[in-house]
């Protein structure tokens, strides 16, 4: 831990979450689990494959992981019982912290830091990790400050032994690895998580350190390589438009021509024909005569760390060689280019010919072009997209909107699917853009459109370098949202039609829930929200809530209107104590997560006298309800009405 980390750990409020004591059986797997919360992981028990953010490693017992918010972790399946410890916890900072300090929080968050190594004096973590879980399973108040305190002195240790680790482990600079990797793969399907794969380290970490040592994300140097390498093959030889897309890694023509024109300032076509230009204008001899008493352009490079590799630009010129000064010997090169085309069948100009080719490929390109129109997001950016997109992203939990208008992205979250209802979990075979999301696959995914449900620090500016990007509010009401998105992808009619229809069945199914005699005249409902952490929840808004309180439907009643969040918090939370004041309903309906740990601890709330004495229980109208039916999109919103009056029948 260096100084900066220090000064943080002073600086930050730590929250202790909770500590478990897990096992898998041989056999058992632990599938993309992520760190609600900052965390450690600690096998005390048996051998395990696992991955952390995608980097593999082959374990035994005694070993440490730590992780970030968000962090995916797979495990197994296991040949042989491993145990392991759980301890997570949440991190802000204090309002004392000065702004050097904050701007450290964000950059480089130690919380946030991925690792994973074998200590080299395991049995000390493991008693203190005993000892904390023995002291948090108590009920006291007053245990709970003292496991807090120890908390801390775990993490010592923890850092203690990594510093050992790493010290003893000394490897070459990850950053000039990572450079030299694309410098020679660059054709290749990159991504950021086959560079971190490809050198041990977890994409989070690889993408940090990058843009700490070079001030640019990975992408953004992916592309410039590319780039720069396109405009040498687009000045120095006659490959096709097509062939100099191929040859830099894309596949996509169209979405070639878009990125070149966004870097360099100019179509692939106009630059050719403006080196073109340039090398007639240096086969006058005026010309030769004073670039042959120039001085010699002076070689540059990108910094001190990367002299082995990459040239660039003067400061002067633009980017990516518009209007580059040419050395004597290429001017000589293209000279001879230029006689020996001389030499070339009847036909006209050997130039001029490739030129005309050149512009007849941009045109040819430009005809087959999707028509796009203008259109201004949530935030106020007025941006061109395509009529009818055909590769769509999507940042955010609306993916069943996008499927129910016809919709199928090709870069998707896939923790909203995985906690879906859908039938079919594989209903789109959209790939894992992750969390958070990976701009490098962005980039492979090459997206005509990329939809942002939430931006989190800089992602638009960085996401719209690769594709047409638009932001919309997912948060927004089922009827607001789902005609926003149809006119962000081309569907208004489809998404008009989709309302109509949810709405005709939907008071269709209430009349015969009604006409049975399953909801009566001024009913009223509430929904309690219930987590495997033993925290509970006051509902109002989300999937199953928007449904009850429709017209039609249940009332909420005048005590649950009056009661709201906190500041700042999306939640209404509850404790056992409240739950006679705030579940105030003649119907408790009751969401849960469908896991072990949910199970296990929901079991034990159903035996509290507290739980027995609510007014709806003891009238026998509690219906649960698995949380996976909470998501409000179009998608599950329609399954919900199929299912919705087999769950009260129940």
């Amino acid at each position: 831990m260096n100084d900066d980390d220090l000064m943080l750990w002073d600086y930050t409020n730590i929250q202790l979450m909770d500590i478990r004591y897990k096992f898998l059986n041989p056999g058992e797997a632990l599938s993309s689990y992520r760190f609600p919360a900052s965390g450690y992981l600690y096998i005390a028990r048996g051998t395990a494959c696992f991955r952390l953010d995608g980097v593999k490693h082959d374990v035994e017992r005694f070993y440490i992981i730590h992780s970030g918010k968000g962090g995916q972790l797979d495990i197994g399946p296991v040949r042989e019982r491993m145990e392991y410890y759980l301890v997570l916890y949440k991190t802000s900072l204090s309002n004392t912290a000065v702004p050097s300090v904050q701007r450290q929080f964000e950059s480089s968050s130690p919380f946030q830091r991925q690792y994973a190594f074998a200590p080299n004096d395991p049995v000390e973590l493991l008693l203190q990790l005993k000892q904390m879980l023995h002291i948090w399973l108590k009920p006291n108040s007053l245990e709970r400050l003292q496991v807090k305190s120890q908390l801390y002195q775990f993490a010592y240790e923890v850092e203690r032994q990594w510093k050992i680790h790493t010290e003893a482990n000394v490897k070459p600079d990850l950053v000039e690895q990572a450079t030299a990797y694309i410098r020679e793969h660059y054709r290749e399907s990159i991504t950021l998580s086959t560079v971190a794969e490809r050198l041990n380290y977890s994409a989070a970490y690889v993408a940090k350190q990058f843009k700490n040592k070079t001030g640019n994300s990975l992408i953004d140097y992916l592309i410039q390589v590319r780039m720069e390498i396109a405009c040498e093959l687009l000045e120095q030889t006659e490959a096709s438009l097509q062939e100099v897309a191929s040859g830099v890694g894309y596949t996509d023509l169209s979405y070639f021509i878009r990125i070149f024109k966004k870097t360099v300032g100019v179509t692939p076509g106009n630059f050719r024909a403006e080196a073109r230009d340039r090398t007639k204008r240096m086969d006058r001899p005026i010309t030769r005569l004073r670039l042959s008493n120039a001085e010699r352009r002076r070689q540059g490079y990108i910094g001190n760390e990367y002299d082995n590799h990459y040239q660039h630009l003067e400061r002067d010129d633009l980017s990516m060689y518009r209007n580059t000064k040419v050395s004597l010997g290429a001017v000589m090169l293209l000279c001879l280019t230029i006689m020996v085309s001389a030499c070339a069948p009847a036909g006209g100009n050997a130039g001029t010919t490739s030129t005309s080719t050149v512009e007849t490929q941009t045109s040819q390109q430009a005809s087959t072009t999707p028509s796009e129109r203008l259109y201004t997001d949530n935030q106020g950016h007025e941006v061109s997209i395509p009529e009818k997109p055909q590769r769509v992203v999507l940042q955010g939990n609306s993916i069943g909107d996008l499927l129910a208008l016809g919709v199928q992205p090709v870069g998707i979250d896939r923790r909203f699917i995985a906690n879906s209802a859908y039938e079919d979990k594989e209903i789109t075979p959209a790939e894992d853009i992750g969390f958070p999301t990976s701009f490098e696959k962005i980039l492979s995914l090459e997206p005509d459109l990329t939809m942002l449900g939430y931006v989190l620090d800089k992602q638009y500016d960085e996401i719209s370098k690769i594709s047409p990007t638009v932001v919309f509010d997912q948060n927004l009401p089922l009827k607001e949202r789902l005609p926003v998105i149809g006119e962000i992808v081309g569907k208004q009619d489809e998404a008009k039609q989709l309302l109509a229809d949810y709405n005709v069945k939907a008071e269709k199914m209430w009349s015969e829930i009604r006409d049975q005699g399953q909801v009566a005249e001024g009913e009223t409902a509430v929904v309690l929200m219930y987590y495997w952490d033993r925290t509970m929840y006051l509902m109002k808004t989300g999937g199953v809530p928007e449904l009850l309180y429709q017209p039609q439907g249940y009332q909420m009643s005048e005590k649950v209107k009056g009661i709201e969040p906190a500041a700042g918090s999306p939640f209404i939370e509850i404790s056992p104590e409240l739950m006679h004041e705030m579940l105030v309903g003649d119907h408790l309906f009751v969401l849960y997560p469908e896991n072990d740990e949910a199970e296990s601890s929901f079991k034990e709330l159903l035996e509290t006298p507290l739980w027995k004495k609510l007014p709806a229980v003891q009238s026998g109208k509690v219906t649960f309800i698995e949380s996976k039916w909470n998501y409000e999109d179009m998608l599950t919103s329609d399954m919900l009405l199929d299912e919705f009056p087999k769950m009260i029948a129940e």
